[in-house]
């Protein structure tokens, strides 16, 4: 009888799996909020898992491409960064708009963003230099994705959904702290006050030193995205 059940639960389970082809949820209409919403969540886990036949990387821990960027006096790199928190994220609204050809998408989570800094400049009204390591603790961060798309017929006439750009915001609700070695060539009080300096105006500073590592996120999310829609059509994911 064990065998049995055991052997029932796996069969329902495989159903399940396969309601939508790769991923384990149910299919929704895509103007249907509620089930869309539910739909991502579930095929959150899978998905962050990587799916390499779809062309979809690990996304959690995502590694980052590097990136460099002069913003308001401050000239930062982060090389070999990775950000950890994806597989936990809270899916809270998805939003298929037919018409507009455009899907929003509300989540939050908790993350952190790890790599190799260089640092110049000014932050605020602080001078900074440094190079060394750095880890950035995101406490619940809420997330707008925008993602505009056309819908494109395949060699064998089959619809598949192609993304076209994007645009993302964010706002840092709760707290960020900053750590960041070898500040000042290793000059401990200039350090400790700077750090202090950065925690205590977490809100601000987020603000704008966090734009280029959520921008650096959302790119390979929508790339990983990007390559699964090309592979897989529409019908097999949601009901067209």
């Amino acid at each position: 009888m064990n065998v049995i059940i055991k052997h029932g639960i796996f069969l329902l389970a495989a159903v399940q799996f396969v309601k939508c082809g790769v991923l384990p949820v149910e299919k929704c209409n895509l103007e249907d909020s509620a089930c869309m919403t539910s739909a991502f969540q579930q095929a959150l886990p899978t998905f962050v898992a990587g799916l390499p036949d779809h062309g979809v990387e690990v996304m959690d821990v995502l590694d980052l491409d590097d990136f460099a960027f002069d913003l308001s006096g401050l000239q930062f790199t982060l090389k070999e960064g990775k950000l950890k928190g994806l597989k936990g994220a809270v899916i809270d609204n998805v939003k298929w708009d037919l018409k507009k050809k455009n899907i929003e998408v509300d989540f939050h989570l908790d993350a952190t963003v790890k790599g190799h800094y260089t640092a110049g400049g000014r932050i605020l009204i602080l001078p900074i230099t440094g190079d060394g390591q750095m880890k950035l603790k995101l406490k619940n961060i809420h997330i707008h994705l925008v993602v505009s798309y056309e819908m494109e017929k395949d060699a064998e006439g089959v619809d598949h959904v192609i993304f076209k750009k994007y645009t993302v915001t964010f706002d840092v609700k709760d707290n960020a702290q900053f750590g960041l070695t070898n500040l000042f060539n290793g000059n401990k009080e200039l350090s400790d006050t700077m750090l202090t300096f950065l925690n205590q105006n977490w809100k601000q500073v987020s603000e704008e030193f966090g734009k280029p590592v959520m921008e650096a996120a959302a790119k390979k999310i929508f790339k990983n995205i990007k390559h699964f829609l090309a592979k897989v059509p529409i019908a097999e994911i949601a009901n067209v």
